[in-house]
């Protein structure tokens, strides 16, 4: 039984000095890696996908503005025009969108996903589009930043990643409410019926992300790319939009009224749905390519420069108080996302652990019973032992 004991301990110090050494040498490669020089060398090639995100995702809400706003050129229905944006999506991810997965789906498997996601989606970008029709760019970029919370409790409510729920969570969720009472004070125009559908929207899109995560992370095999997800939801989004649009716009009677539809509006609806595709390829680039931590900084940066377009293009007024309210704002959502981040680390961490452990045990239970010398006893408390690990 001591004999068992000292070799025990002695693995365990193996193991550990073996951790020990694993961890300096990961320190000091990554210290090596991300010099001056390393650091461009690595990053520059997502480099520009990561402007083509920033770009492409300010050029549409800039798109979005000027083709809704009540100042521009205020086409009367927003949600015919988003619908054409989902139809663009359709033809897109069924041309490029193979996959295997979707073609020997069922009905009833397509639709217990298509629909659920596929509506929730649509709700959220079209109740969008009609709060732009109300409110700057700015002041819906930074009401819409409150997603993470929406996200923490749909999560909660669906039952998903329970056991994440921390008290640190709920105090980022809390800053960003607090960032959200400071901007909402602060804002010069405020409009309410635009607050209230951008609110709205925002809502969407918590609950978007989280039933979207739990219904497409089901799929076995998973699906293979964002444009196989595009195919999978965009028909479900089109039809839904296009509904939503006939009943609550009726776009007949408005379009024929005011003689509102033209080549151009065509076109330039159509445009809006390229805009978008592009936007989601250099999303998806930076996914396979980069790290989460980039993309969390990233895509705090990313609505900054729709902040700073909105600014710069169509003039909207910010002063101290929505400056404060939105610093607030995008701390609480990279502080949101750095914990969201660290929880992935620490699962990653646990089930190396684990797997370290497991293996400890089976080198230790190898020597035990290839060693004639071993008695039945110390043979039968490293099955006990291996058998609690695995």
């Amino acid at each position: 039984m001591y004999r068992m004991q000292r070799l025990i301990h002695s693995k365990s110090q193996t193991h550990s000095q073996s951790i020990y050494e694993k961890v300096i040498s990961v320190l000091y490669t990554a210290n090596k890696k991300y010099n001056v020089m390393g650091l461009c060398q690595e990053h520059c090639l997502y480099l520009p996908a990561m402007m083509g995100w920033f770009f492409f995702s300010a050029l549409l809400s800039v798109y979005n503005k000027y083709m809704f706003g009540d100042e521009h050129l205020a086409f009367p229905c927003p949600l015919l025009v988003t619908s054409v944006h989902f139809g663009v999506h359709w033809i897109f991810g069924y041309t490029f969108g193979n996959d295997n997965t979707i073609d020997q789906m069922t009905w009833k498997e397509y639709f217990s996903i298509g629909i659920p996601c596929g509506i929730i989606t649509a709700s959220d970008v079209g109740i969008s589009n009609l709060s732009l029709v109300r409110i700057s760019i700015t002041f819906y970029t930074m009401v819409k930043s409150s997603a993470p919370i929406f996200v923490v409790i749909s999560a909660y409510i669906l039952g998903i990643n329970k056991d994440e729920m921390s008290w640190a969570l709920v105090l980022v969720v809390l800053t960003i409410c607090c960032g959200e009472v400071v901007t909402v004070l602060g804002e010069v125009q405020f409009d309410l019926i635009g607050f209230a559908l951008v609110l709205t929207a925002s809502i969407c899109s918590g609950i978007r992300w989280t039933l979207v995560q739990m219904k497409i992370q089901a799929i076995q095999p998973p699906l293979q790319s964002t444009i196989a997800t595009m195919r999978l939801l965009a028909p479900i989004m089109f039809v839904s939009m296009l509904s939503f649009s006939i009943i609550i716009e009726r776009p007949w009677t408005v379009l024929i009224n005011e003689n509102a539809l033209g080549f151009n509006h065509i076109a330039m609806a159509f445009g809006g749905g390229l805009i978008a595709i592009v936007m989601i390829l250099c999303e998806f680039y930076l996914i396979m390519k980069s790290s989460a931590m980039v993309l969390m900084i990233g895509g705090v940066l990313k609505e900054l420069t729709t902040i700073l377009a909105g600014i710069t293009i169509f003039g909207d007024e910010i002063n101290a108080v929505n400056l404060f309210g939105c610093f607030i704002i995008f701390t609480g959502v990279l502080l949101y996302k750095l914990s969201r981040y660290i929880q992935k680390l620490e699962k990653e961490c646990n089930a190396l652990e684990q797997k370290c452990m497991k293996n400890s045990i089976d080198d230790i239970q190898r020597l035990i019973y290839n060693d004639d010398d071993g008695d039945d006893e110390e043979k039968e408390m490293v099955s006990l032992v291996a058998r609690v690990w695995k």
